[in-house]
């Protein structure tokens, strides 16, 4: 068993409040402990439970306390956030006082330093002179901020001379967000006309009434925190020191879906086990055969669907099917093929699987809004009530190798609207739903996609003239019988 002080000492407690200027009090209050447990520890009269020792330690460390086994440092932090027409990145540096003179040489690449304060513009150019000093300068300097290496990388990455954004903030806004995309499109395609007015009319009332949220899926993107020792599961809400475990990995979007990059950090492993036995099959066999049509590739490989009359699996060049049951229409040419009884799947479970991907990459401050889609999603509470449908429809969009979550949040108090909406896209195929139990909400909404409201601010959606509603409120397990039509290609 590991020594209770070896997660804090009363040394470096003290030690820690000496550089942040904190009392016991600010500690205290910081760590959601009593004055008393600090005072007494400090004093060496007692050891605090695991759970206060964690939650002191932690509330030093965010404070940005760097503990050693020779005591405590405080590190400085800086926020640059980056943007270009194809990329966009942030950048913490967490740095000593000994290296604020190399950060500050590194800021006089864009702009200049005075009196330790750095000020730069935030439209930057990739000259061929600005990459070349920015590559000295971190090379000098990396081993006291190996962060330094990301910004490096993004500028390299850039075409020459193209314009992008350097800014001390993430937007605060989808609408800050679409501005600032929309001012590094205009600097990088100045004889390009802009049409503000039609994007506006189009998406304005949904940029008003609605934050977006859309990680990618491209490369690793992790959601939480990814400290262990203080990391506290977003469903359950264990900690480590409660019994939790996040040793496994989990991942937003199950792994079939050709999903292998964004993960989540804040899910523990009985939470991740739960989901993947529970819900997330039934997801993955209700979207079988599209997997199969777009050659999804999951950690298994592609999708080798068995049926009771036939087969269906991608090569990787093309679709093959295989049934006994295969008839044509004489008159239209169209090929019927029937394939049988597929893999099991339980409706409501498919639905808590969507669900379940909204809440694993939405902002954790979200969650306190949704204990009842917790209890619901974890427990199986609140089962009697009935669940809006899922809009179903083909998208004209290039092919992904993973599906994607976007995340609608609404910011007003406009309660006819719900309050959280999931737009899942699979390469062609787009799903919309809406997230239950929120208590954001004041109905039911069963019928949310019809509503004139809903059409009004979704404008984007309501231009799709067919979809198509699905009825996940199955609660018993279902065998899907796909049928496939094979229609000729006009002329």
């Amino acid at each position: 068993m590991a020594d209770e002080q070896s997660i804090l000492t009363a040394e470096q407690s003290r030690s820690a409040r000496a550089l942040l200027q904190w009392s016991q009090t600010d500690l205290a209050k910081a760590a959601d402990v009593a004055v008393s447990t600090i005072a007494e520890f400090e004093k060496g009269q007692r050891v605090p439970i695991s759970n206060n020792l964690n939650a002191m330690r932690g509330a030093l460390e965010a404070a940005g306390v760097r503990f050693t086994p020779g005591g405590a440092s405080l590190l400085r932090q800086l926020s640059l956030h980056l943007m270009s027409e194809s990329n966009g990145a942030e950048l913490q540096l967490h740095y000593t006082v000994e290296a604020a003179d190399a950060v500050s040489e590194v800021l006089s690449v864009f702009g200049k330093v005075e009196g330790g304060q750095a000020s730069f513009d935030a439209v930057q150019s990739a000259s061929s002179a600005l990459k070349q000093s920015l590559a000295n300068v971190v090379s000098r300097h990396s081993s006291l901020a190996p962060q330094l290496h990301k910004l490096k990388k993004f500028v390299q990455a850039l075409r020459d001379d193209e314009f992008f954004l350097l800014l001390p903030e993430k937007a605060a806004s989808t609408a800050e967000q679409l501005a600032r995309e929309r001012l590094v499109y205009r600097l990088n395609h100045p004889d390009e006309k802009d049409d503000p007015d039609g994007m506006d009319g189009f998406f304005g009332a949904l940029l008003a009434r609605y934050d977006m949220r859309s990680p990618r899926t491209d490369r690793l993107t992790v959601i939480g925190k990814t400290d262990r020792a203080h990391l506290k599961c977003r469903f359950c809400h264990r900690t480590a020191a409660e019994g939790a475990t996040f040793k496994k990995v989990a991942h937003a979007i199950p792994t079939a879906l050709g999903n292998d990059h964004l993960k989540v950090a804040n899910e523990c492993d009985d939470c991740n086990a739960y989901f993947g036995e529970e819900t997330e099959p039934s997801l993955v066999a209700l979207l079988d055969i599209q997997r199969a049509f777009l050659g999804i590739e999951g950690r298994g490989g592609r999708p080798q669907l068995k049926f009771a009359e036939g087969k269906l699996f991608h090569d990787g060049k093309k679709l093959n099917i295989a049934s006994k049951d295969v008839s044509e229409d004489a008159s239209t040419k169209t090929i019927s093929v029937q394939l049988g009884k597929g893999a099991p799947m339980i409706p409501v479970a498919a639905y808590k699987a969507l669900v379940k991907i909204v809440l694993s990459v939405i902002d954790a401050k979200e969650l306190l809004h949704l204990k009842k889609t917790i209890a619901w999603l974890r427990e199986g509470k609140h089962g009697d009530q009935v669940l809006p449908n899922v809009a179903a429809t083909l998208v004209d969009l290039p092919a992904n190798p993973s599906a994607q979550i976007t995340v609608y949040r609404r910011k007003d108090d406009n309660l006819r609207l719900p309050h959280l909406v999931g737009e899942f896209r699979l390469g062609c195929y787009l799903y919309v739903f809406a997230v239950p139990f929120s208590d954001r909400d004041s109905w039911d909404l069963v019928g949310f996609f019809e509503d004139d409201e809903f059409r009004d601010t979704f404008k984007h959606f309501a231009s799709v003239r067919r979809w198509a509603q699905n009825n996940l409120n199955g609660k018993e397990r279902v065998f899907l019988s796909p049928r496939i039509n094979l229609v000729p290609q006009q002329p």
